[in-house]
């Protein structure tokens, strides 16, 4: 049960990457004004409190209400928040350290203290969100009232990243909220520049923030009030676009070109996901052809990824042999050079490893993303070319892939909709690292562990280098089968300012930080 349990808050930070191609929303532009801004998403949070909630398009319930100690620039790099210092302390990459900016304090009016930073987080190392993993390692000593300093047991190039509003253990919860816990999921705690009206909100259906009097920068709070609104019809939603009844909505491959001619709305969209195969067997646990090198090479020269991609995503992707993409850490012009399709030596390696006469791969997907179904029966159609059978089992939900998966009997699996997004030290750990819930076979390879054991010590200097020599071991050993880097579309009111993809980023920035001048 415990397994099954995390293994679903580890995944549910990709998994509700799915909702950015259904989103939904309410108004801002229309009959509200400018000074209201209005999103729509698909569905409604699973909770409101940091500890338990997905991420992805689920932010967008929790940054209004809960600032985070460090944020994430345009730029990509690290921001001031709740913190405006912070650093590693040594070289060793295992202590970090954090420094409250002076008189900050929660919505309630009370301080914040070094004392609430480090309680906050030991409470977020108890929760199922799927950001808590990273967290429950570490601990924490306060020189003072300001100062926090957090030790890791294992080097980590980029632990900052961690108090940033994508992994969400940097939303500081008040002594209040952490007085009682169940007023989490349904009210909020925080320092954010807003905060949640439930009086103005129905559950289920929209969500309204309000500005908080005791925000430190009043400057920063660019709205009259901030409305979620869940609609979770995406045709639906692009009708409320184009009459003004709502201000953003993340669109999807059939419904962003009919937007397109619109001037008043903006597209902007971004490669953030891989998606492919996860060869999750890859010692030969069920499937002993997997185990070997030969064999999982041959399955990257046997797709045509330009030709899946063009007839699966359309525009809205772009081939990828590598768990990485353009303008990523990590991402690597060699590694893409490795696989260019070449069936005759795929057959070439099938027989050199002795299955010239075939082989069979149990594979489970989710059929709840139409596109996801698409790749997988394109793959197992070009597989078959060279001998290689794809045994497909879909679930018809998350929850019925996940049951599935840890059934242990399918040798690779599809994530919906993908994997990716983060620095290659954090994107890799899942499901290559021996311990990472991804991996669910415990599968080892030693050329992996040294590459990511260098990586997780570099300085700024070298990780650049070291991320890439880590992609580089991944696609060379062939610990996986990417497809393609599949595009997030947001669709927004052109008068909406600030709406972008941080550098090297796969979550856009906050909603905090848009505005209408």
């Amino acid at each position: 049960m415990k397994r099954r349990t995390a293994l679903q808050a580890s995944i549910g930070v990709v998994a509700s990457l799915a909702l950015t191609a259904c989103g939904g929303g309410e108004t801002s532009g229309g009959n509200a004004g400018p000074a209201n801004l209005t999103i729509a998403l698909s569905s409604a949070p699973n909770s409101l409190d940091p500890a338990q909630i997905a991420v992805g398009p689920f932010l967008n319930y929790m940054d209004p209400a809960y600032a985070t100690l460090l944020t994430r620039k345009a730029d990509g790099t690290l921001g001031a928040g709740l913190a405006d210092k912070w650093g590693y302390v040594g070289k060793k990459n295992t202590k970090f350290e954090l420094h409250l900016r002076k008189g900050v304090k929660f919505a309630d009016g009370t301080p914040i203290t070094a004392t609430d930073v480090v309680n906050s987080i030991k409470y977020f190392q108890k929760g199922s969100g799927p950001g808590g993993a990273w967290f429950r390692p570490l601990t924490f000593s306060t020189p003072d009232t300001s100062t926090v300093v957090i030790s890791s047991p294992t080097p980590n190039p980029d632990m900052g990243a961690l108090f940033t509003p994508a992994f969400l253990g940097g939303a500081i919860i008040s002594p209040a909220g952490l007085k009682d816990p169940k007023k989490l999921a349904s009210a909020t705690f925080g320092a954010g520049p807003y905060v949640y009206s439930a009086q103005q909100s129905v559950s289920g259906d929209h969500y309204v923030y309000v500005p908080n009097k005791n925000f430190y920068d009043k400057s920063a709070v660019h709205f009259k009030k901030i409305t979620v609104r869940v609609m979770p019809n995406v045709n639906s939603q692009a009708q409320a676009l184009k009459s003004g009844q709502i201000d953003l909505m993340f669109g999807t491959p059939d419904v962003a070109p009919t937007l397109a001619d619109d001037k008043s709305i903006t597209t902007v969209k971004k490669p953030t996901t891989w998606a492919g195969l996860f060869l999750l067997d890859r010692d030969g646990t069920v499937v002993k052809g997997l185990g070997d090198e030969r064999v999982r090479q041959a399955l990257n020269f046997a797709i045509d990824r330009a030709a899946i991609t063009k007839a699966v995503y359309g525009d809205f992707a772009a081939p990828v042999s590598q768990p990485a993409m353009p303008g990523y850490d990590g991402y690597s012009p060699a590694a893409e050079k490795m696989y260019p399709y070449d069936p005759a030596k795929a057959k070439k390696l099938l027989k050199a490893a002795g299955y010239d006469k075939g082989l069979t791969i149990p594979v489970n997907y989710g059929s709840f993303d139409p596109s996801t179904t698409k790749m997988v029966q394109a793959v197992q159609d070009q597989l078959a070319k060279v001998g290689v059978t794809l045994k497909l089992k879909a679930a018809a939900n998350f929850g019925g892939w996940i049951n599935d998966l840890l059934t242990k009997k399918y040798a690779a699996t599809v994530l919906s909709p993908g994997s990716g997004g983060d620095t290659n030290f954090y994107a890799q750990q899942a499901p290559f690292t021996k311990t990472g819930l991804m991996n669910l076979f415990g599968a080892t390879d030693p050329d992996f562990e040294a590459a990511y054991a260098k990586l997780a010590k570099s300085d700024p200097q070298s990780s650049g280098a070291a991320a890439k020599d880590l992609t580089d071991v991944i696609v060379r050993k062939a610990l996986a089968l990417p497809v393609a880097g599949t595009d997030t579309i947001v669709m927004h009111n052109s008068k909406l300012r600030g709406v972008q993809f941080p550098e090297g980023g796969a979550q856009l920035t906050s909603n905090t930080m848009w505005t209408t001048r």
